[in-house]
């Protein structure tokens, strides 16, 4: 990696997190870190550094960022870690709006329309669960705000790439749904979690029978040793340092109790079912549809307005729910 590339690399990574940098000479940088980010930078309030290993010999005062220093992997790291949003746009004729509500069919009028990109979006999840085995699975959620549904399915989205190209087409309008892409995201978490609830409960009752069967055996095998103890507490009356040798044993016991409270812990520890999930990337699909965009067919549903759908043609006519 040249020192331009991680120098642009460094820079959009302190922008991203509100870090304010400034250059106070040819190669030295100065940032002032905000509370919140204090100990990614261990600890440091001001931070000054460079991109120039020769300038780092120099000033040893410095913090050098360079490839193969440690922040420079820690800010890799932290990136990687952050979901992927990317955008992509299909190729083909522009297709009509969905119109079918759950209320039934609605007063329409259909106008000749313009053509706008209408949004999906697929939303690339893992979960893993980890316990005293691991297993991990991939999901794969899309999201269609115009529909306000989401399809949900297991393993990674398939998309075809030559169906989609990375810019839109020049004087198409896009119809940004960032509130409805944002609850249908969340709508999405909720029926993933429903969706491995039962491997969930699976793995717990699995778990919970292990702990059972593990600890059972521990517990039994603690319980003979105090028996015995105890035995010898009663005995110890025939021995020539009675409290001593009674004082001793109480100890003893004491010491399996806390042993048994040390390996519940642990066994609990080892048996806990830990589920997380994971966004590995979002993907906005731009559909070319034709009429009016969804934002505006909310503003007049509120106004209490015919919805006008676009159509090829210059042709304008009224439909209506048949009788």
């Amino acid at each position: 990696m040249t020192t331009n590339k991680i120098q642009e690399l460094v820079t959009a990574f302190m922008t991203m997190v509100g870090i304010p940098t400034t250059q106070s000479a040819e190669g030295i940088w100065h940032a002032t870190i905000p509370e919140a980010e204090r100990s990614f930078f261990n600890g440091f309030e001001q931070l000054s550094f460079t991109f120039d290993r020769e300038v780092a010999e120099k000033h040893r005062d410095l913090e050098l960022i360079a490839e193969g220093s440690y922040l420079l992997k820690r800010i890799v790291e932290r990136l990687v870690g952050i979901p992927k949003v990317s955008r992509l746009f299909r190729l083909g004729a522009p297709e009509m709006p969905p119109i079918g509500t759950a209320r039934g069919p609605e007063l329409r009028l259909l106008t000749p329309g313009k053509v706008h990109y209408r949004q999906q979006v697929v939303f690339n999840f893992k979960v893993s669960f980890t316990s005293e085995d691991r297993c991990e699975r991939l999901f794969s959620v899309l999201a269609d705000p115009a529909k306000h549904e989401i399809y949900l399915k297991e393993g990674l989205g398939d998309l075809d790439p030559t169906q989609f190209r990375e810019d839109p087409e020049p004087g198409v309008p896009i119809d940004e749904s960032g509130a409805d892409l944002l609850r249908l995201y969340l709508e999405a978490c909720r029926q993933l979690e429903s969706t491995i609830a039962p491997q969930v409960g699976e793995i717990r009752a699995r778990n919970a029978g292990r702990f059972d069967a593990e600890f059972g055996r521990y517990r039994d095998f603690l319980e003979e040793q105090k028996r015995e103890l105890l035995k010898k507490k009663e005995n110890v009356c025939f021995h020539l340092y009675f409290f001593q040798k009674e004082e001793e044993i109480d100890r003893m016991i004491k010491d399996l109790e806390t042993e048994h409270t040390r390996k519940v812990e642990e066994l609990k520890e080892k048996y806990q079912l830990k589920v997380e999930v994971g966004l590995i990337n979002a993907i906005v699909l731009c559909i070319p549809t034709i009429g009016a965009p969804a934002s505006q067919v909310r503003k007049k549903k509120r106004e209490g307005l015919a919805l006008p759908v676009g159509l090829m043609g210059s042709g304008k006519q009224e439909v209506r729910p048949a009788v």
